[in-house]
């Protein structure tokens, strides 16, 4: 049996691609943003509140379903080898004992393919939805910047006025009505986002339930620190994104939020760029992520903390066994 996994590596085009489109879409809008009015206005905050990689997404879900497909062969295996065993040649409390054992194993691999297998489905849902959002916003700004291009040269000379007038009366037409879809998009996006970590969040409890009913107990103080760095990581970098975002409403707001989503649009493209040109190998001599762990341009001043010894100790623990 297998679940067909997909080779991540397929994703490659898709998130390269991607990698370039979203942060440009944030670089163009932002000259429609101060041209052409709130429409422009909120449109400029989706595109920074949207700024993602689906086909990086993707990638990783792609990995969560071969992970699903490594423990599903396990499980067969297993099953498989116990099946095959004469039962004539071994028999008694130790043989009792050993099936009894592993069943346990089996269980466990397949409730942990089952896990896999749903998160993989939700990282697949919510990039599948991204990806419109996405394309969507990058071609309603890639048009808005266009017609302000067309706009500002015609606007500074007086016989053209009029044509000008005819150029902002459309723009404002177009990004009321893109502005409709990508509110739509987003109201979808937050439901669908919801939806999906509740399910994992719900699918972790019991799959940690159902492995620990068969013997697989996971000390949760074990957990504690590890999570409580990366949600206060993760708040944190969450605060600053809101705190430089664009006004939401129908006013400018002084601009300085537009700018920076500019900004940070150059800024990533400049480093997906890197990246795909050094085929993902960061370079610490033009990238301050390799060797700090810093991303000041997308707001993170945490540095990387070394992972402690055991995270990368290869050698399985036994327990003695």
């Amino acid at each position: 049996m297998s679940i067909g996994a997909p080779d991540p590596k397929s994703f490659q085009g898709m998130m390269d691609t991607f990698a370039i489109v979203a942060p440009a879409a944030a670089v163009e809008i932002v000259l429609p943003a101060f041209t052409f009015g709130p429409s422009c206005t909120q449109i400029a905050r989706i595109v920074y509140m949207n700024q993602c990689n689906p086909g990086q997404l993707m990638m990783v879900g792609a990995y969560w379903f071969q992970l699903a497909e490594k423990y599903i062969t396990a499980g067969k295996g297993l099953d498989e080898e116990v099946s095959a065993m004469d039962s004539e040649a071994w028999e008694g409390d130790d043989c009792d004992a050993f099936h009894e054992q592993s069943g346990k194993v089996s269980t466990q691999l397949f409730t942990i393919a089952a896990f896999a297998i749903e998160v993989g489905v939700g990282l697949f849902t919510i990039a599948a939805l991204l990806a419109v959002m996405v394309t969507a916003y990058a071609a309603l700004a890639t048009c808005l910047m266009a017609m302000a291009v067309v706009y500002w040269p015609l606007q500074a000379v007086p016989f053209t006025a009029p044509a000008a007038a005819a150029v902002r009366t459309a723009a404002m037409s177009i990004a009321a009505m893109g502005l409709g879809v990508l509110q739509s998009l987003d109201s979808a996006l937050k439901v669908t986002g919801n939806s999906i970590a509740a399910a994992i969040g719900g699918g972790m409890t019991v799959s940690w339930t159902v492995l620990a009913s068969q013997g697989n107990v996971v000390n949760p103080l074990e957990m504690v620190g590890p999570t409580a760095f990366n949600m206060i990581q993760g708040l944190a970098q969450l605060g600053l994104r809101n705190a430089a975002a664009p006004s939401g409403g129908r006013h400018v707001a002084g601009g300085l939020g537009h700018l920076f989503v500019g900004g940070q649009g150059a800024y990533n493209a400049g480093l997906n760029a890197n990246d795909i040109a050094g085929d993902g190998d960061v370079n610490g001599a033009e990238d301050p992520r390799a060797k700090y762990g810093l991303d000041p341009g997308n707001l993170d001043f945490i540095p990387a903390i070394d992972p402690p010894e055991w995270a990368d100790d290869d050698a399985p623990d036994w327990g003695g066994r």
